[in-house]
């Protein structure tokens, strides 16, 4: 359905960031994926909101109802992992990723986390 951006700045900095380490198009993919989750099956929004692990996000998944009012049905994290910030469960940001890429910090990505 949508992507409801609560934290436009940190996007506009997060994109300016994922641009200059050529990132840019698997953050958008991720962005993508949260925008157009579970459909057709499920109608959603999802609200996009600062996180505090740098380049990050946090999220809040809504679904449309029958009579077409928004109600909360998850949460979770858009999480940045790349240099200086690995998924070893380590901070900045306390994720951890089963993938050797991920966990070891050597490439930009952003993983969804609930």
């Amino acid at each position: 359905m949508s992507l409801d951006i609560q934290c436009q700045d940190h996007l506009d900095k997060v994109r300016a960031f994922a641009v200059s380490v050529s990132a840019n198009k698997q953050l958008q993919e991720t962005l993508d994926y949260l925008a157009t989750y579970a459909q057709p099956n499920v109608k959603t929004t999802c609200r996009l909101y600062r996180d505090f692990a740098p380049h990050s996000f946090t999220f809040l998944m809504m679904r449309e109802e029958i009579d077409g009012s928004l109600t909360r049905w998850f949460n979770g994290g858009m999480i940045y992992s790349g240099p200086g910030s690995p998924s070893d469960g380590s901070a900045p940001s306390f994720c951890v990723s089963l993938n050797p890429d991920e966990s070891s910090g050597r490439t930009h990505r952003w993983s969804i986390h609930t």
